[in-house]
């Protein structure tokens, strides 16, 4: 059975999928959307994420998906991110 996260360990993953750059994730809209920033060292924003929907992204394949497809986003603009295996 794939692994659920709590809201608290998704904002956990996705500010850590960023590195060596800022993020910051929130979760709201009565706990059911997800948004983050990603910054530079100048705080000057990379890529924001305004909202996505929670449920669609507990499962760790779910979200280990989407945050590789917002990565190499963040890479295609020309800002280079450490390694990050993803989950499981």
């Amino acid at each position: 059975m794939a692994s659920m996260k709590t809201n608290e360990q998704i904002c956990a993953v996705v500010e850590g999928a960023f590195s060596p750059l800022n993020c910051v994730a929130e979760i709201w809209d009565y706990e059911q959307k997800l948004r983050f920033r990603v910054s530079d060292a100048m705080n000057e924003t990379v890529l924001s994420c305004p909202s996505e929907v929670l449920a669609n992204l507990r499962a760790d394949a779910a979200l280990t998906a989407f945050l590789q497809d917002v990565r190499a986003e963040v890479e295609a603009n020309g800002y280079t991110l450490n390694p990050w295996p993803g989950l499981g």
